[in-house]
């Protein structure tokens, strides 16, 4: 599992052909009252580089604030998606865990177990 500090809480989900999948977050300024996060679905090469599957964030763009970004899409194919039902990080969470299995397979169909800008 990452030692990535970044992270307020991590935990290891399961294995998909070989790869553990984990889910982390990030909030700002904290857990209990964010004002801004980000919950990842990711795994770690043996190199220590984190492979992002899935993001469900609140940055704020001109589409709106709390999406998801689907980076086991192909590469050209609209990653952020707005017309999500989270409102806020601990449903973020849930809804990653409910959906990790079949993001983590699109994403080895896709692009294997390297990072997508590659």
């Amino acid at each position: 599992m990452t030692g990535n500090p970044d992270f307020a809480y991590l935990y290891e989900l399961n294995r998909v052909r070989s790869t553990v999948f984990q889910i982390g977050a990030r909030a700002d300024p904290s857990l209990d009252t964010p004002d801004s996060f980000a919950v990842i679905l990711f795994f770690e090469l043996a190199d220590g580089t984190v492979v992002e599957v899935a993001k469900v964030d609140n940055t704020e763009h001109e589409s709106g604030t709390i999406h998801i970004d689907r980076y086991y899409r192909d590469h050209g194919a609209e990653t952020k998606d707005f017309d999500v039902d989270i409102d806020g990080l601990y449903e973020a969470d849930a809804y990653l865990e409910r959906n990790w299995e079949r993001f983590a397979q699109a994403y080895l169909d896709t692009h294997g177990k390297q990072p997508r800008d590659s």
